[in-house]
């Protein structure tokens, strides 16, 4: 049984750039046929007494939810290393982490960490990303996202081949920021996805793969 995830979301409850409402998410997610979604703020995870409050909200419709966070790593001369999304951590990872360091920290703690939108171009020129570009094959991540509302078809083959490479999967996210974003981009799971458990497994597993769906 195949299901699908938007594991790319953030809310205005948690990350200021957002404008979405968490309780808009649940009637959006039926929308777009999702089978579930993760919140991934930006340097932070939902605490649980909030999240099981909106999971409670989600359960009845069959959608499972996921609690992640988007991290931005930096190095000692506080210079960009790229944006991370993070699973199975129970705590938000606050602080400054270089990539490296921080993808380490989160594997001591069982999670995995998926480099998001490495190729995604900043405004700087076409050899500077908002993502972590080819440090990627420098860093032992879990996943690769592959499909992003702003990959181009240039940075969509930079991630397969990268996937080739190391071996890893490739993921897909809306980064959704407005509440029609969500599930453009989705990551689709071989297995059916109870828990956050479940979720964690397949993805190290490499039992997954990316769809853009617009």
């Amino acid at each position: 049984m195949t299901t699908f995830f938007d594991l790319h979301i953030h809310t205005q409850k948690y990350s200021d750039c957002s404008f979405i409402h968490p309780e808009e998410l649940i009637a959006q997610a039926l929308e777009a046929k999702l089978n579930g979604f993760a919140l991934t703020e930006h340097g932070m995870r939902w605490p649980d007494e909030e999240f099981d409050k909106l999971k409670k909200i989600a359960e009845p419709h069959g959608l499972v939810l996921i609690n992640g966070q988007e991290i931005s790593a930096r190095n000692e001369k506080n210079e960009m290393e790229g944006d991370f999304l993070v699973f199975g951590m129970k705590y938000s990872l606050t602080g400054r982490y270089a990539a490296a360091e921080l993808a380490q920290l989160v594997h001591d703690q069982n999670g995995i960490i998926i480099a998001a939108h490495p190729y995604k171009l900043s405004r700087r020129g076409k050899t500077h990303y908002y993502g972590a570009g080819d440090k990627i094959y420098h860093l032992p991540i879990d996943a690769i996202e592959l499909y992003h509302p702003d990959h181009s078809s240039l940075a969509v083959a930079k991630v397969q081949k990268a996937m080739q490479k190391l071996g890893i999967p490739g993921v897909g996210g809306s980064d959704a920021h407005k509440i029609f974003n969500v599930g453009s981009c989705v990551t689709v799971f071989e297995n059916k996805i109870k828990n956050e458990a479940d979720f964690v497994e397949q993805i190290r597993r490499g039992n997954v793969e990316a769809q853009k769906r617009v």
